[in-house]
């Protein structure tokens, strides 16, 4: 991730979100105006990036993640599955 100095703000920007999802590990997930979908990990640090569909002027909808770590996110009227859904258990199976 990174920010460009617009010379319109001074003291930083606004990353237009709405509600992010933290998974059991600390990551936390959100879509952003920019149309893409981002992991962040403990400390701030970018851990993956995925191009959903540019967003700008949609609707800011949150994400959900179900019991399987499947990530279900809305960006400008899609809805994308991000995950696999397998689990290391048998409790599933």
């Amino acid at each position: 991730m990174s920010c460009a100095d617009d010379g319109l703000h001074p003291d930083g920007f606004e990353w237009c979100i709405n509600a992010p999802a933290v998974d059991l590990e600390g990551t936390v997930y959100a879509t952003s105006e920019d149309g893409n979908f981002y992991a962040i990990g403990q400390g701030g640090t970018e851990k993956s990036r995925f191009f959903l569909n540019l967003a700008e002027g949609a609707a800011y909808t949150p994400l959900a993640i179900d019991r399987k770590g499947r990530i279900f996110a809305m960006n400008n009227g899609q809805l994308t599955v991000l995950g696999d859904g397998r689990v290391d258990d048998d409790e599933d199976q």
